[in-house]
């Protein structure tokens, strides 16, 4: 005769899985509860057109300081480049900022690099220095190796632009133009940050004052 025996329940068996279950459902909450912090973070860490810019201190690619504060007074747009993006490569290739920062010659134009130093899009300095010597890129670029800056403006892209007026607000966000696959040729495309500068300096409000970036993502 077979003897089956069978676990019986017993009221602490019951009281474990009742608590195992609880820290489960604990567990999930915690961790949904989390991603909604983090994501509130990053958009409160976004800047916003209207509000004042963050303001910083980078060092370009010769160990220049260069801080927002020092540019008051001045209109300033920041350009995130990474010289490993094919979006931003083709700008610089086709000089799309270089043309509009010469153009504009009162604006003080930066460019901020913000790849992560462990990256496969990382550069040394002088390889950088190299890439604008060969682009013609004559405005400093800033190196935010630790992307608190990039993540202050809530930077998404290769290129992002920034166009920050002279009281220090944040007038423009957003995509160069309104062509990422390069359609059309430059002459043809609706440049956003053109626009920005030309309606800022002409006293008109700037109209689209954002815009949806395009390019590579961020390399943080």
């Amino acid at each position: 005769m077979l003897s089956i025996s069978s676990t019986r329940r017993t009221p602490s068996t019951l009281r474990a899985r009742r608590t195992l279950r609880t820290l489960r459902a604990a567990g999930i909450f915690l961790a949904a509860l989390a991603a909604i912090v983090s994501a509130a973070c990053d958009a409160a860490a976004s800047a916003t057109v209207g509000d004042p810019a963050p303001g910083f201190t980078l060092t370009d690619l010769s160990g220049q300081e260069h801080s927002l504060a020092d540019s008051r007074g001045k209109v300033v747009v920041l350009e995130w480049i990474n010289p490993k993006c094919p979006f931003s490569e083709r700008h610089a290739r086709e000089k799309t900022m270089i043309h509009l920062a010469d153009r504009f010659g009162d604006v003080v134009w930066m460019a901020i690099n913000s790849t992560s130093p462990g990256s496969s899009d990382s550069m040394t300095a002088a390889e950088h220095r190299a890439y604008d010597r060969e682009h013609g890129i004559a405005y400093p670029v800033l190196v935010d190796p630790t992307g608190e800056v990039g993540k202050a403006y809530g930077a998404k892209t290769t290129p992002h632009m920034f166009v920050i007026d002279e009281e220090g607000t944040l007038i423009y966000e957003g995509a160069i133009d309104d062509d990422p696959l390069a359609r059309e040729k430059p002459g043809k495309r609706t440049n956003y940050v053109e626009r920005a500068l030309e309606a800022h300096a002409a006293g008109k409000p700037v109209d689209p004052a954002t815009t949806k970036p395009y390019g590579c993502t961020v390399k943080y």
